[in-house]
C-alpha cells in the first residue's frame, strides 16, 4: 500500500508536504480518489483518500485513524559515530526497520568524527520508516560520552556496554536478562572504549557485555544488538 510521512495528522483533511506531494505525483503517479496511508512517526497511522493531486501540494481527507502502541521493551542505542558517514546512515536505516526507539551518537576519546548531520540522518530515518511501513520514528541525537553517562544515572533501565578489552569479566550477550522495560546499550568506536571510559560506565551501573569472539565494526555491533533485543522483546 502507498505509505507516506507527515508530522501533523490531527486534522480531518490536510495538505501534504512538498516532498511527499512530488513523490505522489512524479514517482508513484497516483490519482485523485486513491487511498494512501500516512504516519506521523509517533504511533499514529491514518487511512486517507487523495482529494486533490498537485505536484506541489496534494490534499488528502482522513477516512480512518489508528494509534499503534510501542512495544513494551524499548531500546536506546548509544553508538560512537563512524568515520565514514555512509556507515552511520546504513545503521540508522536498519535500526528504524528493526524498531530501535532512540539512537544517540556519542563522541568518545577515540572517536574519529566530531560532526554529524542530524538533518540528513532524519531524512534517512523517515525514508526507512516509510519503506518498512512503521509508525514510530526513533529520536536521533548527539552527545558527549561523559554527558551521556551522567544523563543515564537516574534512569531506571537495563544498562549494558559492549567492550572487547575485558572478555574474562564480561557477560555473553546471549546470557543477558532484561528486568526493566527500558534498555540502554553502548557501542564504542573502532578501537573500542578506553579502559577509563569503561570504568566510568561501570560506576554508573552499566554491565560489561561481550558480543562474541570476533571484532565487529561499530555499525555491525550496533545492528547485532538491535536484532538481538528485537528478538527477545
Amino acid at each position: 500500500m502507498p505509505f507516506f510521512f507527515q508530522e501533523n495528522l490531527f486534522q480531518d483533511s490536510f495538505t501534504l508536504s512538498l516532498e511527499e506531494s512530488r513523490h505522489i505525483t512524479k514517482s508513484m503517479r497516483l490519482k485523485e480518489n486513491e487511498i494512501i496511508w500516512i504516519t506521523d512517526g509517533k504511533g499514529t497511522l491514518v487511512k486517507t483518500v487523495l482529494i486533490n493531486v498537485n505536484r506541489d501540494c496534494c490534499i488528502v481527507e482522513v477516512k480512518e485513524r489508528i494509534f499503534q502502541e510501542k512495544q513494551t521493551k524499548k531500546l536506546h542505542l548509544a553508538v560512537a559515530p563512524t568515520k565514514n558517514a555512509d556507515r552511520m546512515e546504513w545503521l540508522v536505516e536498519k535500526a528504524v526497520e528493526i524498531g530501535v526507539d532512540k539512537i544517540s551518537f556519542i563522541f568518545c576519546e577515540r572517536s574519529e568524527r566530531k560532526h554529524i548531520d542530524l538533518n540528513r540522518l532524519h531524512r534517512v530515518a523517515v525514508a526507512a520508516l516509510k519503506q518498512s511501513q512503521g509508525t514510530w520514528l526513533p529520536e536521533i541525537q548527539t552527545n558527549t560520552f561523559s554527558r551521556f553517562i551522567g544523563e543515564t544515572t537516574d534512569i531506571n533501565a537495563d544498562k549494558f556496554v559492549a567492550y572487547c578489552g575485558d572478555r574474562d569479566h564480561a557477560t555473553e550477550n546471549t546470557k543477558l536478562k532484561f528486568i526493566h522495560n527500558d534498555i540502554i546499550f553502548m557501542i564504542g568506536p573502532e578501537g573500542d572504549f578506553t579502559s577509563h571510559e569503561v570504568l566510568e560506565t561501570q560506576e554508573k551501573g552499566f554491565q560489561i557485555v561481550s558480543l562474541g569472539n570476533k571484532i565487529l565494526r561499530t555499525e555491525t555491533a550496533a545492528l547485532l544488538v538491535a536484532c538481538w533485543v528485537a528478538l527477545n522483546k
